[in-house]
């Protein structure tokens, strides 16, 4: 019994080691996030064998299968369609690409699995998330006052990229890791000390918000703000917490915006983006004929930044990047409605009048519905819609067990701002960001289906 004993928390203790090592390997970069996924798949199939095969496939997880499916015939469809034209080399990228993408169905079912069984110690990824947190914004802080980060990673004027080196996405990270820490003692630690508690709660709090503040990157300030007021919101227990999380949040904020120049213009000049993306599409920005006399149609810079788009018979004058961005995914995917160019192929497909198409549409939906058409955008939106039910649905608008699981909390939440529709993202297909989507997935499906998971 003793030598069983010990072969079972040796497997899970690797199991969990590779599980929690994620939050660092996002740190690290695209090649050991990729590899410690790789190293988790591996050994867990290694290791449980036949049982993940075996595990039990509900309606949600046929229709993952489904898109999965669907994007591999995409991308077979294209390549043998445009085999003998110029263009076949990308094809042949697509495909590849798409083959690779496979890995993240197979990462969903294992996750699913190790979390079906009870295999995962949430504590270690809650102190894992909260400890790389803590050090990605004690990096923003110092870079921020000395210029530099303790890699020497050399500071921008306006945003600190902290250890991300020439990738400012240290506010990305910080909004998807950092949740983790207003939960860890709450869920995992009995402090009987009230005032220790709250003294942790408001130094985590002051770090990480200060850290986004810092790192300059503004929708995911707006995001984290989103998920928080959502968790105040909706979880009554937990509300004095994060009345502890506002004032922090506000007193910071207001004390840097007034101190410091660079994030008074930095976020004032967010304020001015904002009214510009809603005033694009005003009737003062209607270009009339007599206007466009001397100009090219469809996103031809006329002066300055600003350029002419046209949604059926009106040309829109407009000054943003972002909508610009926007436009050339809605008309990439007008080449093709119903099936789109593949994985990936939104740069190769992009209208060749378009200048300096990017390498994505910085929208999720916008990029599915590039890449994978109207069907596949419709069977994400369904994953999504079914997620999101027997998730946050079934938690708080029905009478089911959930309502008694509190460590889906975090999870659910981050999932719900991750795909929310009316933001601007990366790229739905890259590394980072399929692995945090696919994985939020996997442990809020898998969650949702357990009743009160709490360790002690």
């Amino acid at each position: 019994m003793l030598l069983n004993f010990t072969k079972f928390y040796s497997k899970t203790y690797l199991i969990n080691i590779l599980f929690s090592f994620i939050p660092v390997s996002f740190i690290a970069g695209n090649l050991i996030l990729n590899l410690n996924i790789l190293l988790l798949i591996v050994a867990s199939i290694i290791i449980y064998k036949n049982e993940i095969i075996k595990i039990k496939i509900y309606f949600l997880d046929k229709i993952i299968i489904i898109f999965f499916s669907y994007a591999l015939l995409i991308g077979l469809f294209n390549n043998i369609y445009s085999y003998y034209s110029e263009d076949s080399y990308y094809n042949i990228a697509i495909l590849i690409k798409t083959f690779s993408y496979l890995r993240y169905l197979i990462l969903y079912f294992v996750i699913r699995y190790l979390i079906d069984k009870n295999l995962i110690s949430f504590k270690f990824f809650f102190l894992s998330c909260t400890f790389s947190s803590l050090f990605v914004c004690l990096d923003l802080i110092y870079q921020f006052n000395f210029g530099k980060d303790i890699f020497g990673f050399i500071a921008t004027p306006r945003r600190m990229s902290g250890p991300f080196g020439d990738e400012l996405i240290a506010g990305g990270y910080l909004q998807r890791f950092s949740i983790f820490s207003f939960f860890l003692f709450p869920f995992f630690f009995n402090i009987k000390n009230k005032k220790n508690s709250y003294l942790i709660l408001f130094t985590f709090s002051t770090l990480i918000i200060f850290g986004l503040i810092i790192a300059g990157n503004r929708m995911p300030i707006i995001l984290f703000i989103l998920m928080t007021f959502l968790i105040f919101i909706f979880e009554k227990k937990i509300r004095k917490f994060f009345i502890i999380y506002l004032f922090c949040a506000v007193s910071i904020f207001l004390t840097a915006y007034n101190f410091n120049t660079n994030i008074q213009k930095h976020f004032g000049h967010f304020k001015t983006k904002i009214i510009k993306i809603i005033n694009v599409f005003s009737s003062s920005n209607i270009m009339s004929q007599e206007d466009l006399e001397n100009v090219y149609l469809d996103n031809v810079k006329i002066k300055m930044d600003y350029y002419l788009i046209k949604i059926g018979d009106k040309q829109f004058l407009m000054s943003t990047t972002h909508m610009k961005e926007f436009y050339s995914g809605y008309a990439t995917w007008l080449q093709n409605k119903f099936m789109g160019g593949g994985i990936k192929s939104f740069k190769y497909n992009c209208p060749k009048n378009f200048k300096n198409c990017g390498p994505h549409p910085h929208n999720y939906y916008l990029e599915i519905l590039s890449d994978l058409g109207l069907i596949g955008f419709i069977i994400i939106s369904l994953i999504f819609g079914i997620v999101l039910y027997i998730s946050f649905i079934k938690k708080y608008f029905t009478n089911s067990n959930l309502k008694e699981n509190k460590l889906i909390i975090p999870f659910l939440f981050l999932f719900f701002v991750e795909i929310f529709p009316i933001k601007t993202t990366g790229s739905f297909f890259t590394t980072g960001n399929a692995t945090f989507i696919f994985l939020l997935m996997a442990i809020t499906v898998g969650l949702s289906r357990k009743q009160n998971l709490i360790e002690s």
